[in-house]
């Protein structure tokens, strides 16, 4: 409804969201009425948008924030409403008029791989005809994946961002599989984000609100500690875009300073705008790394391991950067789960890093 898109604004405005850089209060499916209009415009639901959407959007705005919202380039939405095919100029007509930043545009009911390619294509030039900035939120790749190969290169043309994989759930499961997924297509995916486009992992655990942290499920119940660390450190690795799913007049103080950490955020918004990637798995863990501006570089150490206490792992300098991140010496500061400064190395010393089960360890060097 309007009043919790109004409230979420407010709590984003008032309670340090915004300031961290969480910019968009997005609306997911199921906001439309269930048909058009007589001119065949979308319409919101008058019963929970009874105010509609340019009034909610002019709020939002007056919060110093953006508005972002929802549809679909085939016939109905996945929920069944309306979708945008055969209207993409005119339903991006109407959420420029209405002042809508940004548009996640999903990939249920086409037909055909060629109408869903055409549609994306014809939605991305739509919103530029409209003449207002519109961040383009695309589900192309994951729909395209079963099938065929996706051609990167092109949807980075017409999309500012992504999604490649499964919906991200409040779950450890899900986490790890959009990890595992993300390793095992790194050479395809990794080399094609930059600035302007993005690979996006899905929500941080967060309710359908966008910071540029894909999906962010922390701040809600089915991860632990320690998992809600290893999600945060991971997107950062990953330059995911940054959304909270999640209430955030009801979010404890823990996920609150996890999701605001200046420092985890600096790393996401770098703006070289590299992706990370794997670089060693051991065991149970992992190694990751992500070339930052600054000749800097930000590390991650994840233990898979689901049982038992802290583990440590060791591993040589000489393995980040090509051997040229702490060519010939560095500094190591920990981000996560704690900040604090480790010192200064050469290039073939080691580090140890002690990391709980599930959890992990984020370093800058």
């Amino acid at each position: 409804s309007e009043q919790l898109f109004v409230e979420m604004a407010d709590v984003m405005a008032a309670e340090g969201w915004r300031d961290a850089g969480y910019e968009f209060v997005c609306i997911d499916d199921c906001w439309m009425a269930p048909t058009r209009d007589e001119h065949g415009r979308l319409q919101a639901d008058p019963k929970r948008f009874p105010s509609g959407i340019r009034k909610l959007a002019d709020y939002v705005h007056s919060k110093g924030l953006k508005l972002g919202i929802y549809s679909d380039v085939g016939n109905k939405t996945c929920a069944g409403f309306p979708g945008s095919y055969n209207h993409y100029d005119l339903d991006a007509q109407t959420f420029a008029s209405w002042g809508v930043d940004l548009l996640k545009f999903d990939g249920c009911n086409s037909d055909t791989l060629e109408l869903l390619g055409e549609g994306y294509r014809r939605m991305s030039l739509a919103l530029n005809r409209t003449g207002r900035s519109i961040v383009y939120s695309c589900e192309w790749p994951f729909y395209l994946r079963p099938m065929q190969q996706p051609n990167y290169t092109e949807i980075k043309q017409y999309c500012n961002h992504w999604r490649n994989f499964f919906d991200v759930y409040d779950s450890w499961s899900s986490i790890k599989s959009i990890l595992d997924w993300t390793a095992l297509h790194q050479d395809s995916i990794v080399k094609i984000a930059g600035p302007g486009g993005w690979n996006d992992p899905d929500m941080a655990t967060l309710l359908s609100i966008f910071v540029f942290l894909s999906q962010l499920v922390i701040g809600n119940f089915g991860l632990s500690w320690d998992q809600a660390v290893t999600q945060m450190a991971m997107w950062a690795i990953m330059a995911a875009p940054l959304f909270m799913s999640n209430d955030l007049r009801h979010i404890s103080p823990e996920a609150k300073w996890l999701l605001q950490n200046k420092e985890v955020i600096a790393i996401n918004q770098d703006p070289l705008g590299k992706q990370g990637y794997q670089i060693a798995k051991d065991k149970n863990f992992e190694l990751w790394e992500r070339p930052l501006s600054g000749r800097a570089y930000a590390v991650a150490v994840l233990n898979r391991q689901e049982i038992g206490g802290p583990q440590t792992f060791t591993f040589s300098l000489t393995f980040l950067g090509n051997g040229l991140a702490c060519n010939p010496a560095c500094s190591v500061h920990e981000v996560l789960p704690a900040s604090r400064d480790w010192g200064v190395y050469n290039w073939v010393s080691s580090l140890s890093a002690e990391v709980n089960p599930t959890g992990t360890v984020l370093l800058k060097v």
